[in-house]
């Protein structure tokens, strides 16, 4: 509850809190919701993708007093409350609240960030910073992000060219160390790559 003056007066506005934890829930930052990192609490949140482990599924979650208004048949879906899709979002929760798990992937989010350090620093000339937290990492881009990206195909990487020219590196929340060098290496390589363009650019 917020408040505002009114000629000397405080009234009271209700606001409410709604955050969209779609890409960025479910574990990804390295807490079962990316607003925990934040210490705030919103009032709904949207969840999916993660949620079900690649199986299609949606969620609302909200406060008592937002969820009371959708009583029984109010919001009706074709497939809302599928049982399969509930199965697989609870065998995804038992994994992702299994002990350790989520403390894995902070971890892992921060020896990937390293090794992403790492290529900002051999290649000013492409990267310039990495972004983001856990394993919801990106690299900020001196060069176009699709032509980073495009170099990153050519090592068949998977990556996302996103906003800001920032190419989005979202690895299985289950990667291993093995799998991260694999990457870098060949982001290393697809670096080289545009790197040499931009060198003789700038000559």
């Amino acid at each position: 509850m917020s408040r505002a003056s009114n000629r000397g007066s405080a009234i009271a506005i209700g606001l409410f809190l709604a955050l969209d934890e779609v890409q960025c829930g479910m574990g990804r930052t390295g807490k079962l919701f990316a607003h925990e990192h934040a210490g705030i609490t919103p009032d709904v949140i949207s969840a999916a993708k993660g949620i079900a482990g690649g199986f299609p599924m949606g969620a609302v979650l909200a406060r008592e007093t937002i969820a009371k208004h959708l009583s029984a048949g109010s919001h009706g879906t074709t497939f809302g409350g599928n049982p399969l899709a509930c199965a697989a979002a609870n065998a995804v929760l038992d994994v992702l609240l299994g002990d350790g798990f989520l403390a894995g992937v902070t971890a892992r989010g921060r020896a990937m960030h390293a090794l992403l350090s790492d290529l900002v620093r051999d290649f000013p000339s492409v990267v310039t910073g990495v972004r983001g937290q856990g394993l919801m990492l990106g690299l900020a881009c001196a060069v176009p992000n699709t032509t980073l990206q495009k170099a990153c195909v050519e090592e068949l990487l998977l990556t996302v060219a996103a906003g800001e020219n920032t190419l989005r590196i979202v690895p299985p929340l289950t990667i291993t160390e093995i799998d991260m060098a694999e990457a870098i290496q060949r982001l290393r390589r697809a670096c080289t790559a545009c790197a040499t363009p931009a060198l003789a650019a700038a000559q």
